[in-house]
């Protein structure tokens, strides 16, 4: 019994040790396989270095680089969405310092604005239910799709009853007027704010302010206006006060009241090339005429722009819009067509054009279209009737409803560009 076993136990032994050599074998053939085919990729990629040195050969155009240059990796990183930027942050120490270079916030930012097909846009919504809810989407998926699903936005003032007016957006930056007391500036791509300081005004029923955001590139910074108007005068026309907001310096300042017999209407300043822009009434005698006053944020001053020849009769007074980087004017036209004309070259009267004209459907309510958010280079338009979303093509007068799921009924919107522009400045 007890030889049997030592017998088992050498056969299980030299089974053993045969089975190591054998795996012992097997890793030195891998080895030499490895070795050599390392030996034999070094000597290829010398070759090809060398074919490529000596620029002899097309093989070095497919030949690998170890690296990436610099300069291609902000042209690549430049074009991309913020939310992917972001992320990127975290990838290495020099990518996460490379997106907070002003350098590369501008490049961004340029690139984003100057897309056509409203690729880094999105159009933020506000419903229209007792509750402030904001929810957002991309402004091509609108063109491109029956049925969008939106986002939600966490809204940075903690007050979900209070409906605060979108007064409107620059390079990123959302403005929110805040009962006509403050403003709140917000970058949602990133999701920073800032809230200004109290305006200081004696508000008293009847009074209304019209607010208006802009870029004083002159002096690189951001700037809100407010034009507080009291009606409770002798002369209605008379009485407006103006303040700037500074983002720089995080303080209101007066400037030049509007010029005298002014009042803008209850609407945002547009703005277009440096300047905000208000539709205004103008007393002229016992007359009053519809005017649009520009305010130029760098030097802050005034000028009067005037409107195209148009069917003043025939028409409601118009609004103010902007549309491809240009200022736009709309009114309806004996309530049968919407009518947009659109300002080639800011300033100029003379280059005023007829942009488009959209009919209106049979309208029971009496509602008119907003001005329109933005338009396509095939001429689509996106605007709001009532309470909807509606996309407009002149080519076949076709209108199309875009459904967005889990929302109905919009109170207010606004498109804006995705950005790494911060309200925080250094």
């Amino acid at each position: 019994m007890m030889s049997s076993e030592h017998g088992d136990y050498h056969h299980r032994l030299r089974h053993g040790a045969a089975a190591i050599a054998a795996t012992r074998k097997r890793e030195r053939l891998i080895d030499s396989i490895i070795m050599s085919s390392e030996q034999q990729n070094r000597n290829q990629n010398r070759s090809l270095l060398e074919s490529m040195k000596n620029k002899t050969t097309p093989l070095a155009s497919s030949l690998p680089f170890p690296f990436i240059p610099d300069e291609l990796i902000v042209e690549i990183l430049s074009r991309l969405p913020v939310k992917s930027l972001l992320r990127f942050r975290c990838v290495c120490k020099s990518w996460k310092s490379l997106i907070s270079e002003p350098f590369f916030v501008r490049k961004h930012l340029h690139l984003s604005t100057q897309n056509t097909s409203f690729s880094h846009h999105r159009i933020i919504l506000s419903t229209t239910t007792a509750e402030f809810h904001l929810k957002s989407c991309r402004v091509s998926s609108l063109f491109k799709n029956p049925s969008i699903i939106c986002d939600d936005l966490w809204y940075p003032v903690k007050n979900k009853y209070r409906h605060d007016g979108i007064i409107g957006s620059c390079n990123g930056l959302l403005c929110f007027a805040i009962k006509g007391e403050c403003v709140l500036l917000w970058n949602p791509s990133i999701r920073v704010s800032k809230k200004s300081p109290p305006l200081g005004n004696n508000w008293r029923p009847g009074c209304f302010t019209a607010f208006g955001l802009g870029y004083d590139h002159v002096n690189n910074d951001y700037k809100v206006v407010a034009v507080f108007c009291d009606p409770d005068t002798a002369d209605y026309f008379d009485r407006t006060r103006v303040k700037v907001y500074s983002l720089a310096t995080n303080s209101w300042r007066k400037i030049q009241d509007f010029p005298y017999g002014v009042t803008p209407y209850h609407d945002f300043g547009k703005f277009v090339n440096g300047t905000l822009n208000w539709a205004a009434n103008i007393s002229v005698g016992s007359t009053t005429l519809w005017v649009i006053v520009s305010l130029d944020l760098a030097k802050e001053t005034y000028r009067e722009i005037l409107p195209p020849d148009y069917e003043k009769e025939d028409s409601s007074t118009p609004t103010l819009g902007v549309l491809k980087g240009c200022l736009c004017m709309n009114y309806d036209y004996r309530k049968t067509h919407f009518v947009v004309w659109l300002m080639k070259e800011f300033g100029v009267r003379e280059s005023w054009m007829k942009l488009v004209t959209i009919p209106y459907l049979p309208n029971p309510e009496d509602f008119s279209y907003s001005m329109p958010f933005c338009i396509t280079d095939d001429g689509k338009v996106l605007l709001m009737f009532e309470f909807d979303l509606v996309l407009y093509d002149p080519r076949d007068q076709s209108f199309k409803y875009p459904k967005i799921e889990s929302g109905k009924g919009w109170f207010d919107a606004e498109v804006y560009v995705e950005t790494l522009v911060s309200p925080i400045m250094d």
